[in-house]
């Protein structure tokens, strides 16, 4: 196991939280899009598509760290999250504000195997994040490795999360 990626994830509402990021210390932005029951609705769907796909990252001492044992989380990209993400992206601390819902219902998590891969199984068409928190144990800073992903109706969508795909 590499100590680079760490295993502990909180799910909170707010995907900053998920990012390891609600206490960083950033000038706060309020994301008050509400999630809908219509928006969520793909994501309630049976899905026939699988998501594989592994990560690393390159340490300043150029070893390669994967993921291996850790969770990956795949939560839907509504546009509330869609928000919370550019909002980090953009050195802001999001705030949820209150009663927009959660999309918490629908997120799945996987782990790493050994070889640093993971697979989500009957997966609904629509967009969303795959995600994996990332400490690094030489810095105070800790992110994710993040990215967007469009799953089609069926078949099977190869993501590689690299260097990147960091998100602080």
């Amino acid at each position: 196991m590499i100590s680079r990626i760490n295993n502990a994830l909180v799910l909170p509402a707010a995907l900053a939280a998920t990012l390891g990021l609600s206490g960083c210390a950033r000038p706060s932005v309020a994301i008050d899009t509400p999630i809908t029951q219509a928006e969520l609705a793909p994501y309630k769907k049976a899905g026939q598509a699988t998501i594989e796909g592994s990560a690393s990252i390159r340490g300043q001492d150029g070893k390669v760290s994967t993921c291996a044992g850790q969770q990956v989380v795949l939560a839907p990209a509504v546009a509330h999250n869609r928000e919370t993400v550019a909002a980090i992206r953009a050195g802001q601390q999001p705030v949820a504000a209150p009663n927009v819902g959660s999309s918490h219902r629908y997120w799945r998590k996987a782990a790493c195997d050994a070889r640093g891969r993971f697979r989500f199984h009957n997966v609904p068409a629509a967009l969303w994040f795959v995600s994996i928190p990332v400490h690094w144990p030489d810095e105070p800073k800790q992110g994710a490795l993040l990215q967007e992903v469009r799953v089609p109706p069926a078949g099977t969508v190869r993501v590689q999360l690299t260097e990147r795909d960091v998100v602080r």
